[in-house]
């Protein structure tokens, strides 16, 4: 076998399945139903428990105004002019979204953009199962998806990374579209407009998203060269067809994308975007941090850079199954390319017919190998600025998960001998993880995997809390100390949250009629985190501390200058 692919009929859908097998997807279906619902629940039960990142303070503030655009009929511009410079450069359909739903006052404003956000997500991650059945077979998409749910960093993000996840939503379904597309290679009208409204909403969320015209138009060449196969002369009428689809895909993304995007509005629409390319692909932000023990500048980090976070922060059966994946379809790849180098050596170019064939016919896995692995190397090509752990790629992680299903699914006719140990194992590695994961809230996103020491040896080895999640728990701990100890009765303390140009704004997530101060030397209490150790040289002392894994992650300290 050369690349791989999964049998079809003529028409190119998933020829159905009887019996058993029918059985196993009725059943398949329903475990992941199970994972979504209780994901669900959990997720809603407990997005009032993380307090805003740092980048949702500028997101909240954006909402409004860009909703406001659209509702003055164009006239307010107060989304490029009073909001945080450059973050018009970023489509703003999830935060408008936020603000119509905050605006209902169903809940605090921060829970209500947890929540949002937690939902983006999720239904996100839930567009793997049908990616991973079409491109693997059975029982991958739930895989897939538990892979995705037991990885601390992306489920701790779901909640609060608020460009990023719905960029993981948009990015998760225009690929399920694509592959789509190209399943059926003379794809539908329906599907085509499906199509370019999800990759519209990929490029109108972050400019990175154009990168799905590359899929499109890779996986649906391959459709084409599949007709010509086939049908030579008498194929032109399809070629027609598949050539009109995409070409209306990519217009109806760049429609969608100018009609959610307000940056695009106001100005030559190709222009605005390659501004908005350019700005981000060489971010101006130069700071230190560590990455493997190593000090490192985010504006010239490595070439391993995404690869050795993936390497600390997948747990470590996702990333035994995600190499064994990896080299399976590599493998299938060495295959393919001895094959077509036989052919040649045996009968020329005229040879080549066959493990074209083969190549046309392996395309949807290669849109979702290209979706797992091409924008890590476009960003290590283009020596991107990146820091925040791999949060700039969280959305591939869905995808390196269809892959690890792959190379479960190379693994099953082996462990189908003695399945009661491999369960054991699964199992015992899931209820570990759980264990952390639960520990660790709410900082799940922290977590890492043996091979980076787990928290307690990655810590003060990489950045961990670099969304300072840490900072609402120590105000929760110092609400319950201030309550014990009675102090204040009469006025507020002054209360410094050392998130760096947030102090002012970081009142929002008081529970107390507090003052936020921004001045050290007037306020009654620090709580220092991670990143902003603001109390490092000052005679404040410390009182107490949010820690996992006895390391510390924020602390409280008292302002001895303010003593009463």
């Amino acid at each position: 076998m050369a690349l791989e692919r999964v049998d079809r009929d003529s028409s190119g859908f998933v020829r159905p399945q009887l019996g058993l097998a029918f059985a196993a997807r009725h059943a398949e279906t329903l475990l992941v139903l199970l994972v979504l619902g209780v994901a669900l629940i959990i997720g809603l039960a407990t997005a009032a428990d993380y307090g805003l990142s740092t980048d949702e303070f500028n997101t909240d503030e954006y909402g409004p105004k860009a909703l406001a655009w659209y509702t003055s009929a164009f006239a307010d511009r107060s989304q490029f002019e009073t909001v945080e410079e450059y973050l018009w450069m970023y489509g703003p359909w999830f935060q408008m979204l936020v603000a119509a739903v905050q605006s209902l006052a169903l809940a605090s404003p921060i829970t209500v953009r947890h929540a949002m956000t937690f939902l983006v997500g999720l239904a996100g991650l839930a567009a793997v199962v049908p990616i991973a059945r079409l491109t693997v077979g059975s029982w991958a998409g739930l895989t897939a998806l538990t892979l995705c749910l037991l990885t601390g960093y992306l489920y701790g993000n779901l909640f609060f990374a608020p460009i990023d996840v719905p960029f993981l939503f948009a990015m998760n379904w225009s690929t399920l579209a694509i592959v789509l597309m190209v399943w059926q290679g003379a794809p539908s009208w329906r599907l085509t407009l499906v199509t370019g409204l999800a990759t519209g909403l990929a490029i109108a969320t972050r400019t990175g998203g154009v990168i799905t015209h590359v899929y499109l138009v890779g996986g649906m060449s391959l459709c084409a060269l599949e007709v010509l196969l086939r049908h030579g002369r008498a194929g032109y009428g399809q070629l027609r067809r598949i050539a009109s689809h995409t070409l209306l895909v990519i217009l109806i993304a760049w429609l969608t994308a100018v009609a959610l995007w307000p940056w695009l509005q106001i100005g030559n629409p190709l222009t605005q975007f390659l501004e908005a390319y350019r700005h981000f692909g060489t971010l101006d932000t130069s700071f230190e941090f560590q990455n493997w023990g190593r000090l490192t500048f985010t504006d010239n980090v490595p070439a391993w850079y995404i690869p050795g976070q993936l390497v600390a922060r997948l747990p470590e059966g996702f990333l035994a199954l995600l190499l064994l994946g990896m080299a399976v379809w590599i493998g299938a790849a060495g295959s393919w390319i001895r094959a077509t180098f036989g052919a040649l050596r045996r009968s020329g170019v005229v040879g080549l017919r066959p493990v074209a064939a083969e190549l046309a016919g392996s395309r949807a896995v290669l849109v979702v190998s290209v979706a797992a692995f091409g924008p890590i190397g476009v960003l290590i090509l283009q020596g991107s600025t990146l820091y925040d752990g791999m949060r700039h790629v969280l959305f591939v992680i869905p995808m390196l998960a269809i892959v690890a299903a792959r190379g479960l699914a190379s693994l099953l006719p082996f462990l189908r001998r003695l399945p009661i140990v491999p369960v054991a194992l699964g199992g015992a590695h899931a209820a570990t993880i759980l264990a952390t994961l639960i520990i660790l809230h709410p900082l799940e996103y922290i977590a890492m995997n043996g091979l980076a020491g787990g928290v307690p040896g990655a810590y003060g080895r990489f950045d961990l809390d670099y969304w300072s999640m840490a900072a609402p728990e120590a105000l929760r701990r110092l609400e319950a100390r201030i309550d014990a100890e009675g102090r204040f009765a009469g006025d507020s303390p002054r209360v410094l949250l050392c998130l760096a140009w947030r102090e002012n704004l970081a009142g929002v997530m008081f529970r107390r009629n507090w003052i936020a101060e921004t001045h050290l030397d007037k306020a009654d209490y620090l709580i220092a985190t991670e990143r902003w150790p603001c109390a490092d040289g000052t005679t404040a002392v410390l009182v107490d501390e949010v820690k996992r894994f006895g390391r510390p992650f924020a602390w409280i300290y008292a302002n001895s200058s303010r003593a009463r």
